[in-house]
């Protein structure tokens, strides 16, 4: 079940029920976050606080006409807009402009949002910065973006910022639980992704499972000091990469793969990520002192560094796996 706002933003909820409650919102905010922390459905949250017919401490009730209208996107005072193709146009902003002018159909009050703002065209943008000086009515505007930076400053400036909390790993794996992906992918993409787009983008590549089958495989080997390890990286895991993001993707798994060997020695395993190998790993590593577990994650965190001086990634990964055997064995 997709989490609510409430449990995704319990901060942001609270602290914007305050402001509705004591009459305290501002003319315009920025809310920025990543894709899959709540933008849109915290803007809505505090536009059914302020619309509720039964809220309660700035608290909607989410059950009202109201409520309902807003969720649905048809209440004449709650106005979105989102890019029209790749960006938000001036013919866009004039229109809600000329909203802005209008009063409330049904209360004093308005309420605006755009969806990714960085999408505006400069003329747009330009368009918005009059109102954004110089407001008029009781109005609030809500602009949501992902990439701030893109923004005119002269924007964000006339804006409240307030920056969306990151999803913890948990409560990033409940939602692609919720998005119909495996429980068992989703606490790996929770462990690799920082969204639900991202995660779902990993998800989507047709060599995923390949490459977490392959890299596990690889590290099974290699803590059995079998030198096929090496031979793997151009036989098997060589081909499964297509482009940077294969390349940052296979570092990642090895990361994760090699961390879950020093969360088990130190009896982290609520922490492990491939958990099925957690018999394997205590079996395999018994008479490997703490230190060398260590050092072998380090190499590893190391080697991705490398990767950005254009080191080229067989001869690194190659390379790695020979640094851990002599590090784990000699």
């Amino acid at each position: 079940m997709k989490m609510s706002i409430t449990e995704r933003q319990p901060f942001l909820t609270k602290h914007f029920a305050k402001l509705i409650r004591e009459n305290k919102l501002v003319h315009a905010y920025l809310l920025s976050g990543a894709e899959g922390t709540g933008k849109i459905e915290l803007a809505k949250w505090i536009a059914k606080g302020i619309f509720c017919l039964n809220s309660q401490n700035g608290v909607p009730c989410l059950k009202c006409s109201e409520c309902n209208r807003i969720e649905n996107n048809n209440h004449p005072d709650v106005v979105a807009i989102m890019p029209d193709g790749l960006s938000i146009k001036v013919e866009q902003i004039r229109y809600l402009k000329s909203e802005f002018n209008k009063s409330g159909v049904e209360s004093d009050r308005k309420v605006f949002i755009i969806q990714d703002a960085q999408k505006m065209s400069i003329g747009a943008a330009n368009s918005l910065l009059k109102f954004l000086e110089e407001p008029s009515g009781n109005i609030t505007a809500f602009l949501l973006t992902s990439e701030p930076q893109k923004l005119l400053p002269t924007i964000i400036s006339r804006c409240q910022e307030v920056e969306m909390q990151q999803l913890t790993s948990g409560q990033l794996e409940q939602e692609l639980i919720s998005e119909g992906i495996s429980e068992k992918n989703s606490h790996i993409l929770a462990n690799l992704a920082q969204s639900v787009v991202e995660a779902k983008k990993i998800n989507d590549n047709e060599n995923f499972n390949k490459i977490l089958a392959t890299v596990n495989n690889w590290y099974r080997k290699l803590l059995r000091k079998d030198l096929l390890s090496f031979v793997m990286i151009q036989s098997k895991i060589i081909g499964l990469i297509q482009n940077k993001e294969d390349q940052n993707l296979v570092l990642q798994v090895i990361i994760l793969t090699v961390r879950d060997t020093v969360l088990e020695r130190f009896g982290l395993t609520e922490e492990i990520v491939f958990k099925e190998n957690i018999d394997f790993i205590q079996q395999n590593t018994a008479q490997i002192a703490n230190s060398k577990l260590v050092n072998g994650l380090n190499l590893v965190v190391e080697s991705n560094r490398k990767l950005a001086s254009n080191i080229s990634m067989q001869n690194m990964l190659e390379t790695l796996t020979l640094n851990l055997l002599d590090c784990y064995f000699k």
